[in-house]
């Protein structure tokens, strides 16, 4: 799994928000604000990744049960997925 190149994260305050670019910009109306949780897995994202390795570092992270981990990593990605911002 990957994310795609067209939306940007950018930190403003203590927000992180993903930001359109490029023709996407047409698609989108706005920001996504990410939580914690959605900004560490974005970052891993950059990089082809497994779910399982997604899980372990998000584990790893926040100290989280793994059946916890599994649970939001899959809801992420697959909403990430439904909008077309990443490929499995």
């Amino acid at each position: 799994m990957k994310r795609k190149d067209e939306l940007m994260l950018q930190k403003v305050g203590d927000q992180a928000l993903l930001i359109p670019l490029g023709a996407k910009v047409l698609d989108m109306n706005g920001m996504v604000v990410l939580n914690t949780t959605g900004s560490f897995i974005w970052e891993l994202l950059a990089r082809e990744r497994s779910f399982g390795e997604l899980v372990e570092a998000v584990v790893e992270r926040f100290s989280v049960e793994r059946d916890r981990a599994a649970g939001d990593v899959r809801t992420f990605v697959d909403d990430l997925c439904r909008q077309g911002w990443m490929d499995r």
